[in-house]
């Protein structure tokens, strides 16, 4: 018993709650800033909405790349799959059956928000990032073997969950700031091209066609670089204006980000799969993203 809930404690990767929590936590923080509505219930709802569709997304994944991440030799805690699969500790036909069950409770949780709250337009949101994730991961489409992968998992991450969060609290799109997604894309894709980075070798011979693979690691770190920069710098341009959050605070929201970036900058020459410089520099790049979102949310509160 204590070995099957050590599995499937490993197969859920806690730590990737971050990805979704903190979107879905800023799209709400931005519906109470620019239309003061807010709703505890709905709160919670979105938040369930988040648990259930990323362990969707990691148990569908594991099953997906199931070969693939038995080939890999430089897994870490952001990438090559949660090995449970390739330890034998849970089966596929197990992991599959849990990953659209994961699925029909994210659905159901957008279900409740119209029924309790009215809002509709969570429901077909949700199903849209449903349907991202297996157009990345299973047939016919498979765009992470095919080319793509990084662009849904931009979409999904970055525009769909904040657009779901806004929509739950407001009830429709109505007075959203669409120019955040200038700094929220970029840095989403930053992050999805980072956490393929150790994964180059296994990746090329399953014939996955990644950014990664297509150009390489270094044409890779410094567009991660590059797109990271990019992003916070657009913050400046459009923060303070368009949030009312005032100078400083829109200065301070950029602390962590900038000093994460300027770190990961200084280690990514060496970051190669399997060394601590790649630890350190996917960790850098992960930091840089989520301590924008999570400051950001902190300065409109």
């Amino acid at each position: 018993m204590r070995q099957m809930l050590r599995a499937w404690l490993q197969a859920s990767r806690l730590p990737s709650q971050a990805y979704l929590f903190l979107p879905l936590l800023l799209g709400q923080v931005l519906a109470w800033y620019f239309t003061g509505q807010w709703s505890w219930v709905v709160f919670v709802l979105v938040q369930l909405f988040g648990l259930f569709d990323q362990l969707y997304i990691v148990y569908a994944n594991d099953v997906a790349d199931e070969a693939t991440d038995r080939d890999n030799a430089t897994p870490t805690l952001y990438s090559g799959g949660s090995r449970v699969l390739v330890e034998g500790a849970l089966a596929s036909a197990t992991l599959l059956r849990a990953a659209w069950a994961m699925a029909g409770l994210a659905v159901a949780s957008t279900l409740m928000i119209g029924v309790l709250a009215g809002h509709w337009l969570p429901l077909p949101l949700g199903l849209v990032g449903i349907a991202l994730l297996w157009a990345y991961s299973f047939p016919p489409l498979k765009l992470s073997y095919r080319g793509g992968g990084e662009w849904l998992q931009t979409l999904g991450l970055g525009m769909v969950l904040p657009l779901l969060a806004f929509s739950a609290q407001a009830g429709d799109l109505r007075g959203f700031p669409w120019e955040v997604f200038a700094v929220l894309l970029p840095l989403n894709l930053a992050t999805a091209i980072a956490t393929a980075l150790p994964d180059q070798s296994s990746d090329a011979r399953a014939e996955k066609r990644t950014l990664v693979v297509v150009h390489g690691l270094g044409p890779a770190r410094r567009f991660i670089l590059v797109l990271a920069a990019g992003a916070l710098a657009l913050h400046g341009f459009y923060a303070a204006e368009l949030l009312l959050i005032g100078d400083t605070a829109a200065r301070w929201v950029l602390a962590v980000p900038a000093a994460s970036l300027l770190l990961a900058a200084a280690v990514h020459l060496r970051a190669e799969p399997g060394t601590r410089a790649m630890d350190a520099f996917l960790f850098l790049v992960i930091l840089t993203h989520l301590s924008y979102l999570a400051g950001l949310t902190w300065a409109l509160l």
